[in-house]
């Protein structure tokens, strides 16, 4: 069951508010409208509700200063028994208002406008003056609006500690059993992004398949991705601190599995695009992947050979069990010799299928992180994993934590166990940690 969010919390004291201004108001004017406007203010973000503020003003007057002239319109000119042409003129109005409300580069606004408009002229009464019922109802429209702003705006000191680096694995981490970031965990992490929280996260997918995952989130460092080969700026769209391989060693292993008789994808990146090259596609695994990524805009698939010219940041084979072992064993030499760096691991979407990535000896996201710490200055690094690829990540951080669902090799090092990734358990441990005074809790591990 979701938990009730503090967005919900506010929005429950600026109706309250609203209510208790109108006692203290002697009762004048309505608190339906300013509770209706507070609830329609309240934002995730404070400067989402500064914007909603500023465009909910300008509707309000605009809505109120129309209905005041069509109830003077009405008055003088409109018979009381002749409702066809009052509503048909009513209904009219909405035409201009909206039209004002896009014209002047507000169209968010124009809800609002015709709500103000339609409260002042279907529900005045006969008897009350147009001028101070109009004036009412923009005032109480406005309190709301003003009332919802300050709730938002308004919080308690806190510390915030800018001088961590939060690093989380995606997938079983910061992604839901769905595979999904949930809403939750968006609003809450880009608030404290906002606020200085040092964040990023690192993950041995390639930056094709990483996008859509993050749309919506705000994160400002570089995120690692293909197992720390590379890192990618999601604002610049650009690629940086490319890890290649020994371009003999590249081409050795390419080598071996043309005469293993096996296809590997190549990458390398030209012109801030990343580029993979293949020979064949053997079996049905190879085939889903190119065809689900080959129309991508941040990759293109090429079929033949490496250009001489193009170095190599990583290579990737995805085949049946076995053929991955036989693979790895073939490759021994060279990592025996410290030539490079693999990981071999199940896909779990293909049943006896194993996947197999290949990087240099200098590329790891161990390293990677060591280098944003110094680079962005944070005393410590804090840690999120749940996969065994995870662990050297959190053996060399200064805190490190292990979601509920981690894997059993995860767990049985000594990590400090969080909930599961279903319970946005990454970003509410950050958050005691960016806003705690002393952030080092019991229960997390210290490395030394």
């Amino acid at each position: 069951m979701p938990k009730i969010g503090m967005r919900t919390f506010k929005t429950f004291v600026a109706v309250y508010l609203c209510f208790l201004i109108y006692i203290l108001r002697g009762q004048e004017g309505s608190p339906f409208y300013s509770s209706i406007a507070a609830i329609l203010c309240m934002q995730p973000y404070v400067q989402n509700s500064l914007n909603v503020a500023l465009n909910r003003t300008i509707g309000t007057l605009m809505g109120g200063t129309m209905g005041l002239m069509f109830l003077l319109f009405e008055r003088s000119f409109i018979p009381q028994n002749m409702l066809y042409l009052q509503y048909l003129l009513l209904s009219l109005c909405v035409i201009p208002l909206i039209y004002l409300t896009v014209k002047i580069n507000k169209p968010s606004a124009a809800y609002i406008t015709c709500v103000v408009f339609m409260s002042i002229t279907v529900t005045h009464g006969a008897d009350i003056n147009p001028l101070i019922f109009t004036f009412d109802r923009i005032l109480d429209t406005l309190i709301g609006i003003f009332v919802s702003l300050a709730v938002n705006i308004f919080h308690l000191p806190r510390r915030r500690n800018r001088n961590l680096l939060f690093v989380t694995n995606l997938d079983g981490s910061l992604l839901n059993s769905e595979g999904f970031i949930s809403n939750y965990t968006k609003i809450k992490l880009n608030t404290m992004i906002r606020q200085g929280a040092l964040f990023t996260i690192v993950t041995t997918r390639s930056v094709e398949t990483i996008l859509p995952l993050l749309e919506g989130l705000e994160i400002q460092l570089p995120i690692i991705i293909m197992n720390g080969s590379v890192r990618y700026d999601l604002e610049k769209r650009k690629f940086s601190n490319c890890v290649k391989m020994d371009s003999g060693i590249a081409q050795q292993i390419i080598d071996l599995f043309d005469k293993k008789g096996l296809n590997c994808f190549i990458y390398s990146i030209i012109n801030d695009v990343l580029h993979v090259y293949y020979n064949k596609l053997i079996n049905p695994v190879e085939q889903e992947i190119y065809h689900l990524k080959k129309r991508m805009p941040e990759q293109s698939f090429i079929c033949g050979d490496l250009p001489d010219d193009q170095c190599v940041l990583s290579i990737m084979a995805v085949n049946e069990k076995d053929l991955i072992i036989e693979m790895i064993e073939e490759l021994s030499e060279f990592i025996i010799e410290g030539y490079i760096n693999y990981e071999s691991y199940p896909d779990e979407e293909h049943e006896g299928y194993h996947y197999l990535e290949i990087t240099s000896l200098d590329a790891s996201i161990k390293t990677s992180v060591k280098q944003l710490k110094k680079e962005f200055q944070a005393n410590e690094v804090i840690a999120f994993g749940s996969e065994n690829r995870n662990i050297p990540m959190l053996e060399d951080a200064d805190f490190s934590y292990a979601l509920e669902n981690a894997s059993a090799s995860v767990k049985e090092n000594n990590y400090a166990v969080i909930d599961s990734n279903d319970n946005d358990a990454v970003v509410r441990t950050m958050s005691k940690h960016f806003y705690s005074s002393f952030f080092k809790q019991s229960g997390s591990r210290q490395n030394s």
